[in-house]
């Protein structure tokens, strides 16, 4: 099987799980259409394959560097990335065309999405497409609660550092009770939302236990995404979850799926399984806040801009097919992801 069906199979049971959570309450007629739209998704894929294209099933867009917060080590702050935000008519077509090919999910995050509110909006004229939302959730209001309550391929994911004292200590005093309070008031509008917590060597056995994970199922948490760390320097490349803490990380997520109604998601997940990384639209791609097209968010290299091309014309990229072609390269990564780990000859393939 070649990895963009594997890809394709592996985010078809994450839909199929996703439709068993929501049981039979007032989210299983969305449920049921969303799995449905995914196969035609998938389909749409396939066609274009066919036809020489490679369009990978999921993509992630970081819409603006903007943040209300000052978070201590912040990751996208770190990343250098230059330019203005995409401006909104661009993005409009950018969901248009997405749509046209097949992607079955478009991952907003920032910077702080919810800074640009309009984006959202765009997002909910496309509902053949979910739209995971990483936010910190500070922005979000009960004018934004009701409006996601309606719009359900729209699903916040609220991001924590752990507990309170973890969360705070990153984020600020007081945040911990301020983002619960948010995730309390989209419980109370009956919103599928989601939380997402960074995996490092040093908080993995807390944020995956059964005490912590039984609070975020009290405050109606149906989604949890552990994101393993990613380095972006070499002094802090002490928290990548080394090779054996990646597999007890991924028997850990069996027992509590097995424990828990709610979809737990890994990732990047276990890549061996899937032939290598993931990214250069192998599963997925990312685009940069000023519209660059790039393998992932943790390899800010490009060499094409929907600024000057259509997605179709973007993933025709010579950066991503080159990637895509080696994907021996991409199997065995002592930090957790190989495109860091070959930043150099990421580098070499643009020049």
């Amino acid at each position: 099987m070649e990895m963009v069906d594997l890809a394709n199979d592996s985010m078809f049971k994450t839909f199929t799980t996703a439709r068993k959570v929501v049981g039979s309450g007032e989210l299983l007629p969305f449920a049921v259409r969303t799995v449905v739209a995914q196969k035609y998704a998938s389909k749409r894929r396939l066609q274009w394959r066919k036809r020489g294209l490679h369009v990978p099933p999921a993509m992630i867009f970081s819409v603006t560097k903007r943040c209300n917060l000052n978070c201590k080590g912040c990751y996208e702050q770190a990343q250098h990335r230059r330019g203005t935000d995409i401006p909104i008519e661009r993005v409009s077509r950018l969901f248009e065309e997405a749509s046209e090919l097949g992607t079955s999910i478009i991952v907003i995050a920032g910077g702080e999405p919810l800074t640009r509110p309009e984006i959202l909006y765009e997002a909910r004229e496309y509902r053949d497409i979910i739209f995971p939302v990483f936010t910190n959730g500070v922005l979000i209001d009960q004018g934004m609660a009701m409006m996601l309550r309606y719009n359900r391929n729209i699903v916040p994911i609220i991001s924590l550092e752990g507990p309170r004292e973890v969360t705070d200590a990153r984020r600020g005093d007081g945040m911990y009770d301020l983002v619960t309070r948010k995730m309390k008031l989209l419980k109370n509008n009956g919103v599928f939302y989601g939380a997402s917590i960074t995996v490092t060597s040093e908080n993995m056995g807390q944020v995956t236990s059964d005490e912590f994970v039984s609070e975020l199922m009290r405050l109606g948490v149906r989604a949890v995404v552990y994101v393993q760390y990613v380095p972006v320097d070499k002094e802090t490349e002490h928290l990548v979850l080394g090779v054996e803490t990646r597999a007890i990380l991924v028997d850990r997520l069996e027992t509590l799926r097995k424990r828990n109604r709610a979809v737990f998601i890994d990732f990047p997940g276990d890549e061996e399984k899937l032939g290598g990384c993931l990214a250069a639209g192998r599963g997925f791609i990312h685009i940069s806040q000023s519209g660059a097209v790039e393998p992932c968010p943790a390899s800010p290299h490009s060499d094409v801009s929907l600024n000057d091309a259509s997605l179709k014309e973007a993933l025709k990229s010579r950066l991503l097919r080159r990637i895509r072609e080696t994907p021996h390269s991409l199997i065995e990564s002592a930090s957790g992801c190989a495109l860091y780990d070959k930043e150099e000859w990421v580098q070499s393939l643009v020049a």
